[in-house]
Parts: structure tokens; sequence; C-alpha cells
């Protein structure tokens, strides 16, 4: 690796690493969804510092070049990022629906309409009188 490509590939790293733990810290990151970033920082900066580990390892899985590993390891992390992001919506998507389950019990409870049920008059009708 040129010298030029070595420095650049650090400062990007330690620039990643940086940005996460800044927002981590300012709390526009979540931890718990910091841990893959750190991972992927963690993961470019080992493979410009140990770029032999990287050769040996394309060698290894029968990559040609260590820029195919580098690309193989950015999908894996991609696809990873897909399965946590699903877990979350899916997570969600139950909260959410037992809040609404939770809120109707206690509006019913409460006697408050239901805001989208049509409104009767006192005769028991629906609609516009006329």
């Amino acid at each position: 690796m040129m010298p030029r490509q070595w420095i650049a590939s650090v400062v990007l790293a330690l620039a990643i690493l940086v940005l996460v733990i800044r927002l981590v810290q300012k709390g526009h990151l979540d931890i718990a969804y910091c841990w893959l970033w750190l991972a992927v920082g963690m993961g470019m900066l080992l493979m410009v510092l140990r770029y032999d580990w990287l050769v040996q390892l394309s060698g290894l899985i029968g990559a040609v070049a260590p820029t195919t590993t580098i690309f193989l390891f950015g999908f894996m992390v991609i696809l990873l990022m897909c399965l946590q992001f699903s877990w979350v919506i899916s997570t969600h998507r139950r909260q959410i629906k037992r809040l609404t389950q939770r809120l109707a019990l206690l509006e019913r409870e409460r006697g408050v309409p239901d805001p989208g049920a049509p409104s009767c008059d006192s005769s028991g009708r629906s609609g516009p009188q006329g």
C-alpha cells in the first residue's frame, strides 16, 4: 500500500470512529445502534494497519485481489445493517400495537368517545338530519 493511501485510510477510519463516539456522546446516535458502526471503524483501521492479514484472508477465501475481500465485507456489513433495522422496526411495530390497544382500553374505561366512530344523535340515527 502506498504511503498516501495508508495515511488517507487511517485518517478515514479514525474519523469514522470519532464521529460515532461524538454522535453517541451528544445523544444523536443511540448506543444500541453504535456497535456495528464501531466495528466498521475498527475493522477499517485493522485492515489498514495489518494489510498483510487482508492479503492472507483474500487468499484464504479465494479472492483474486484484496479489494474483492473489502467489497465482500462491505456487502456483509450492509446486510447486517438491514437485519438490525428490520429487527428494530419489528420491535417498534409490536410496541406500537400494544400501546394502541392499551390506549383503546383506557379510553373505553373512561368513556371517551372514539373519534373514528360515526356520531349518533339522541334517536340513535347517524348521519345528517333532514
